[in-house]
């Protein structure tokens, strides 16, 4: 099963970082996003030039399924609907400027 631990070790090695992961409650991880400004839903109002431009509960609940192994399941679904290869985490980190999340507004236009 992936974990937030292994994504993390992942990423150390493909960037050269000493990131570490200490694990927080949901709402110790709400309480982060609330001092950062964060709306906790896409009906809040997001902070201009925000570091963080996305709802909290997505994030937070995010979490949650990965705690729950609502991740860990390793399917060939994405090769047999698109025809490639998907992409791994230590790729993706590799490439890290190509996967940045760039602005984002609470409301689509």
């Amino acid at each position: 099963m992936e974990t937030i631990s292994k994504f993390i070790e992942i990423g150390n090695e493909a960037t050269g970082n000493n990131v570490s992961y200490q694990e927080i409650t949901d709402e110790q991880n709400y309480a982060i996003f609330d001092a950062m400004g964060v709306p906790r839903t896409t009906d809040g109002k997001f902070k201009k030039d925000s570091e963080a431009p996305f709802s909290s509960d997505g994030m937070v609940t995010f979490g949650q399924a990965i705690r729950e192994g609502k991740m860990s399941l390793k399917t060939d679904d994405f090769e047999k609907l698109t025809g490639d290869q998907p992409l791994t985490v230590k790729y993706m980190f590799e490439h890290s400027d190509d996967f940045q999340i760039g602005a984002r507004h609470s409301q689509d236009k």
